[in-house]
């Protein structure tokens, strides 16, 4: 497509970025959980610590800035320190502009936005079709699982929680491991995470989830999770209206109890969005690996998305594509790629899910209210590969709780099998010489493999980072098959100089201008020759608009 875009880079050879948006003093808040007053109604905003005097508290200050602004303090934002939710009174009737503009004049005020309400899709696929009551991704064609259980590593003393849109803690297969520690509703403000009955008795989705990482053994009910001896807590934020600041507190709620986060959902997976987390959603996640799991770092572990019949990109994914998370595909019950998965560069693994229709699902724990069993063999998508490999992972945790969040990555990369499924994976090889598909990341997740490279793992270093200049190209993009090609040199003394020994990500910042944007492909070519496809051609993504700062992250 002709075009006089303008195109400008800005590369980042990250393992993480030095200047942290939030200071990490201590690992546990008093702060009572900040509650949402409503969209429109609400405002996110980072106060200047310095500008607290003796005797005074960041939460006093909260409080006077907000009577400045004619707001209410509704409280600290999650465990975000200076970030704090300010909402219009009941009978306030002021106008948005002066709202803003009184923060903008307010001096103890660094950083606002208003609150609106976010997109988030459960990763689901739904077919009406004959159930198999097995779990074959146990068994046969599986993750290898059996062998840990016969030597006890079973979770034990692990936590995992759920953030979704609930879990039926009450059910017979969910309650001996539920953790009430660990969970809380964040969409009626309240200690208990149980799904609400609505209209369409669509919110099965957590208590499956949780149900795949720790459903209770040897009861006879329904099946067993993959850590059936670990602790799984829920934290409900899908049902009702979704915020920034609300997702913040979901990602650090109760990180001092909960070891991993299972995140089976994400933007619309139509082929067309373009979303992430937001400001504080993106702070929260830094913030955990941080800070979380006693200092160790939560862990995240993201689905890659179901936009694959639509040609959607999970890079196009900020939770897929953030450094800070665990993003997992799925794989059927022949270790093909399904329809729905999508693929990306971001990918680290992949595990069992549902395929087509011939092909078996997912058994698992399953919401009473709908199904009447509390029981079901029918959970499919990356919505189900997610929970597998949570589950994965707290097996590794039970023998090394020591593990930091990026061992985990690391343990994960190392131990994934390279699978021969799928003629068309386009392997390629990196500069560590480590097999990567944009289709199934490094491989098929291994429980065997995790847990006994977890038991000898040596801890990788702090994580340093080395982020370039600016890099303009400001030349027009050219029409298919040309190109538009633009060179980075970095020397090794520039990243030795930064504490760099090994690299493990790259993420590149797009500012770019475009009157079509699914009609552009993005490729970082390493030195190594391995070319990595950062920003799919998306057929449905019709969008004139910017790629405005967007995060695209290679392994």
């Amino acid at each position: 497509m002709a075009s006089s875009a303008q195109m400008c880079l800005r590369l980042y050879h990250l393992l993480l970025l030095t200047a942290s948006p939030l200071r990490t003093h201590a690992f546990f808040s008093p702060s009572q959980p900040s509650s949402s007053c409503g969209p429109g109604r609400s405002w996110a905003v980072r106060l200047d610590a310095g500008s607290v005097t003796a005797g005074r508290s960041l939460e006093r200050l909260a409080h006077s800035v907000a009577e400045e602004v004619g707001l209410e303090n509704h409280g600290q934002i999650g465990q975000l320190e200076g970030h704090y939710l300010l909402c219009r009174g009941a009978e306030d009737s002021a106008d948005v502009d002066s709202t803003e503009s009184a923060l903008d004049r307010n001096p103890r005020v660094l950083w606002h936005s208003r609150e609106h309400i976010l997109r988030r899709s459960k990763r689901s696929v739904t077919f009406n079709d004959p159930k198999y009551p097995s779990q074959w991704h146990l068994r046969g064609m599986d993750i290898n699982v059996t062998g840990v259980w016969e030597r006890n590593i079973t979770g034990a003393g692990v936590t995992v929680v759920v953030v979704d849109d609930g879990v039926q803690h009450t059910l017979e297969d969910i309650q001996p491991n539920y953790s009430p520690e660990g969970s809380y509703d964040l969409n009626s403000n309240d200690p208990d995470p149980m799904p609400h009955p609505d209209g369409h008795s669509d919110n099965h989705h957590g208590t499956r989830c949780a149900g795949e990482i720790a459903a209770v053994s040897n009861n006879s009910f329904c099946a067993v999770g993959v850590a059936y001896g670990a602790r799984v807590a829920g934290i409900r934020v899908l049902d009702g209206p979704l915020t920034d600041s609300m997702e913040a507190v979901a990602f650090n709620k109760h990180y001092q109890v909960n070891d991993i986060y299972s995140c089976s959902w994400g933007p619309d997976d139509d082929g067309r969005t373009v979303d992430g987390p937001h400001p504080l959603g993106k702070a929260a996640l830094q913030h955990g690996v941080i800070a979380g799991r006693r200092g160790f770092g939560s862990i995240f572990v993201v689905a890659s998305g179901n936009g694959g019949q639509y040609e959607d990109d999970c890079n196009y994914d900020g939770y897929a594509n953030s450094i800070y998370t665990v993003t997992v595909g799925a794989v059927d019950e022949n270790g093909r790629r399904p329809f729905y998965a999508e693929e990306c560069a971001s990918m680290l693994a992949v595990t069992f899910s549902s395929g087509s229709r011939q092909l078996r699902s997912i058994v698992t724990a399953d919401w009473s209210l709908q199904s009447g069993t509390g029981c079901t063999d029918g959970h499919t998508g990356t919505s189900a590969a997610a929970p597998l490999a949570a589950g994965m992972v707290a097996l590794m945790l039970q023998v090394r709780p020591c593990l930091s969040w990026r061992d985990v990555q690391h343990i994960i990369t190392y131990t994934a099998t390279q699978h021969d499924a799928d003629a068309q994976a386009d392997w390629g090889i990196n500069g560590a010489g480590f097999h990567h598909s944009h289709k199934y990341g490094f491989g098929l997740l291994n429980a065997w493999r995790l847990v006994n490279a977890a038991k000898v793992w040596e801890s990788v270093p702090f994580l340093v980072s080395y982020q370039s200049p600016v890099l303009k190209a400001n030349e027009d993009i050219p029409e298919y098959p040309k190109t538009l090609t633009h060179t980075w040199n970095v020397s090794v003394s520039e990243l030795r100089q930064s504490g760099m020994q090994t690299l493990e990500h790259v993420s590149v910042t797009v500012m770019m201008v475009h009157p079509r944007r699914g009609s552009v492909e993005i490729r970082l070519i390493c030195p190594s020759g391995m070319s990595s496809l950062i920003g799919a051609r998306r057929p449905l993504d019709v969008c004139y608009s910017r790629h405005q700062g967007n995060i695209f992250k290679i392994q």
